[in-house]
């Protein structure tokens, strides 16, 4: 049996569902790799930093460390102005000139939809190495025991086709389907030789559907997933839901991606109930230090990642807080307070001080802030909106408007009025996305790349215009990758604009 050593790290913060029967190991610098017991103590490395992300520093095992997680904090900061969600910090001389009394370069390439983001390029290829090396290697792996195979397997499906997801947002041009992103499964062969192509979207998308289908299979063959995060069915389908919603629209649409987001959507809405209290919505996106010991447990998400004093995987507070306020999260834009109706219980949940501050993480509590914000992947009424946008594209306007309805019973003290034409219902779709998830992380600005937003601004006097498709709504490739991989291609529009 072939044997592999494995640098692996221990790379998420994440509150979530419990794995305590797995936190039992002793973290190694490096390790052997050659039974099923030795990829279950890698998997349970990641396990081990889900359940304590407070610690006081960050753990790293086998060898690799912070930076193999497949999330990155700065993301999360640059997108909150992109969108307008939030106002660019005045009071920090990086973005801004006191003595010019204008914007200074880095504030304006933020305003302006020209910050790189190249790092997260290479936080989430980080991650995909070991995963990968998980995924290709544990079949051969000794050992008897099917079910524990099942379990690491499973659970690295399925981050890879997240960390896939995310790479193909984030740096594929929306409607170019020749510009996907580099596929490449077997990390151990040819180490650091390798020049992996930009695969296509389409090719992309199949890798997706591949291993969520792989993992599904694999629930099925197994008779309890006990320690597992994500390999969930629920989230499974979640996840597709969102991937064929983005896909319905891009350069590598196909006329059943509609359907198939809605039956995906209908499978992880299954049994679950949106909340209809402010408390319940509060309560699930509270990080404070009083909210921070205890498990929350509920409908409104499948999986909880929440962020550490010592692990950034989220920026929520730099992105939100403004000036020197330590009121609340930070104040709340115009357009953001104009958003919500009268009675709506999002209002009381997320804002403070009479609707002016944002509130919505409570980063700050009564006792400081102990982190920088929580992500829900794929939120339950993520999946009503979805299931109600695919029924109205596809000509079923009656019945998207009684999903849309069973929504905004759960938001809104008295149901508002359903719009019954087309049009009208898809727009009040669009708005209960962009009052549910806004300043969620890169929710908004995805949005406004699958649709085309337009959003004007001046700047130090000076006018700029995000076109729909814009070639700045999608990262450029690090020039890093573009100096060693020669069978990479910029993205269009960047290539002649100097990339660090």
């Amino acid at each position: 049996m072939k044997k592999i050593s494995i640098a692996l790290g221990c790379v998420f913060s994440l509150l979530t569902i419990s794995c305590d029967k797995f936190l039992s190991l002793t973290p190694r610098d490096t390790k052997v790799v050659s039974t099923i017991e030795d990829y279950r103590d890698i998997m349970a490395s990641f396990m081990y930093v889900l359940k304590t992300p407070n610690t006081a520093f960050q753990v790293s095992v086998f060898g690799v460390g912070l930076e193999a997680v497949p999330f990155h904090e700065t993301v999360d900061l640059n997108l909150a102005v992109y969108t307008g969600e939030t106002n660019i910090n005045n009071t920090s001389s990086l973005y801004w000139n006191r003595t010019a009394a204008d914007y200074t370069q880095t504030g304006k390439k933020m305003l302006t939809w020209m910050m790189f983001n190249t790092e997260a390029w290479s936080r989430y290829y980080a991650f995909l190495g070991p995963i990968n090396l998980i995924i290709s290697d544990i079949d051969t792996a000794e050992g008897n025991n099917e079910d524990l195979r099942h379990y690491v397997k499973g659970e690295a499906l399925v981050w890879r086709a997240y960390a896939l997801y995310k790479l193909l947002q984030y740096y594929a041009p929306y409607t170019n389907g020749d510009y996907g992103i580099p596929i490449y499964l077997t990390p151990q062969l040819d180490a650091g030789t390798t020049m992996p192509p930009r695969e296509t979207q389409q090719r992309v998308f199949r890798q997706i559907f591949s291993d969520c289908d792989e993992s599904l299979a694999l629930l099925e063959q197994t008779r309890t997933n006990e320690w597992n995060v994500a390999w969930r069915a629920d989230f499974i389908h979640a996840m597709l839901a969102s991937v064929y919603t983005w896909k319905a629209m891009s350069g590598a649409a196909e006329e059943t991606d509609w359907a198939q987001a809605e039956t995906h959507a209908s499978a992880a809405l299954k049994g679950r109930t949106l909340s209809r209290t402010s408390e319940e919505l509060k309560r699930i996106f509270d990080c404070s230090d009083e909210a921070y010991a205890g498990e929350v447990i509920s409908d409104e998400f499948y999986v909880r990642i929440m962020d550490g004093r010592y692990t950034y995987i989220s920026n929520f507070f730099t992105a939100y807080q403004e000036g020197d306020d330590n009121a609340s999260d930070g104040k709340v834009t115009a357009a953001y307070a104009s958003l919500f109706r009268e009675g709506d219980i999002r209002r009381e949940a997320w804002l403070a001080n009479d609707g002016t501050y944002n509130n919505k993480y409570n980063l700050l509590g009564s006792n400081g802030r102990v982190c920088n914000g929580c992500r829900m992947p794929f939120r339950l009424a993520e999946m009503y909106l979805i299931k109600a946008e695919a029924l109205c594209r596809q000509g079923r306007a009656s019945e998207a408007a009684s999903v849309l309805a069973e929504f905004c019973a759960s938001r809104y003290a008295a149901t508002p009025q359903i719009p019954a034409d087309p049009e009208n219902l898809l727009q009040m779709i669009l708005d209960e996305r962009t009052r549910e998830f806004y300043q969620e992380g890169d929710f908004r600005w995805l949005d406004m790349k699958r649709l085309g937003v337009r959003v004007e601004r001046v700047v130090n006097n000076e006018r700029h215009v995000l076109e729909p498709d814009d070639f700045r709504y999608t990262f450029p490739i690090p020039a890093r990758e573009m100096e060693h991989n020669k069978n990479m291609q910029q993205n269009p529009g960047w290539e002649n604009i100097i990339i660090y």
